[in-house]
């Protein structure tokens, strides 16, 4: 078993479920959070290897998320995935390691977890 583990950020379940899923086949050891200040709580108690997330989420979204993630030395290094429909890559996340538009293959999700995890 992979000992990585991804905190999926995500709101809507049928997607964070199914991500889930594909990452827990692969062995990697999955949490999940509903948006970004649940993500924050859970990253308090435990920082994940890498943080697949949705930009736009009720509460606090991936923007903010992102920002928060990066302001502190703790967290800034854990490499994260970024997915959103029908918005472009925001200028404010030119450096986030993956940004991946929605709908998207599983294979593509699936290279860019390899490419984040296996390269650092």
């Amino acid at each position: 078993m992979n000992a990585a583990e991804i905190l999926i950020v995500e709101d809507e379940r049928p997607l964070r479920e199914m991500l889930a899923s594909l990452f827990e086949e692969a062995g990697y050891r999955v949490r999940t959070a509903i948006h970004g200040r649940d993500a924050l709580t859970q990253i308090e108690d435990a920082r994940p290897n890498l943080i697949v997330m949705d930009l736009m989420m009720p509460v606090m979204g991936g923007d903010e998320l992102y920002r928060q993630l990066k302001l502190h030395a703790e967290t800034r290094s854990i490499p994260v995935i970024i997915m959103s429909a029908g918005r472009p890559r925001p200028d404010a996340l030119h450096d986030a390691d993956t940004f991946i538009a929605k709908p998207f293959d599983l294979s593509t999700v699936e290279a860019a977890v390899g490419r984040c995890l296996h390269t650092r």
